[in-house]
């Protein structure tokens, strides 16, 4: 499953090497939560006494407005690994920038779906790396290709920039 983000950067930061229009893709997808939410509005009607026992039901009187208040929001486990240009550690910070710079996403891609301004816009809400020490040399060396070195989970929110 392939799955990308891409974002114009600070060119120059003390955190990576290289900015600008930057895209990273994250190979190692261990899972992926969906996450649709709606605000109803629930009105919950009262019942007398009289009417409450003279009634012989056990549902619920209730009326529900759907105004069409909802979020989406897509939550990725994975790992960022070393490749042939980039190391894991220089991904994560490039992705930390595409979090903290203000704005959407050029382009989101989740396997088939693209969500850009076209479309709907994605935004990187939230960016979490764990990152266990071990006895592989400093993160900012390159251990090779295809090597996963950094746990992240990223949150993505779904909307259009106002």
């Amino acid at each position: 499953m392939a799955i990308s983000l891409r974002k114009t950067i600070p060119t120059s930061s003390n955190f990576y090497t290289t900015g600008g229009d930057q895209k990273v893709t994250l190979a190692g997808i261990q899972e992926i939560n969906i996450h649709s939410k709606k605000d109803l509005i629930k009105v919950k009607k009262a019942k007398s006494k009289s009417s409450q026992d003279s009634e012989d039901s056990d549902e619920f009187d209730n009326l529900v407005v759907d105004l069409k208040k909802g979020t989406d929001e897509i939550r990725i486990r994975g790992w960022l690994e070393d490749d042939g240009t980039d190391t894991a550690w220089e991904k994560f910070w490039r992705l930390r920038a595409m979090c903290s710079r203000g704005g959407a996403l050029k382009t989101f891609v989740l396997d088939s779906i693209t969500f850009d301004s076209d479309t709907q816009e994605a935004f990187l809400e939230d960016i979490t790396a764990i990152i266990k020490p071990d006895d592989t040399g400093a993160l900012s060396s390159s251990m090779g290709s295809n090597i996963a070195r950094i746990n992240l989970e990223i949150i993505i929110f779904i909307g259009d920039e106002r």
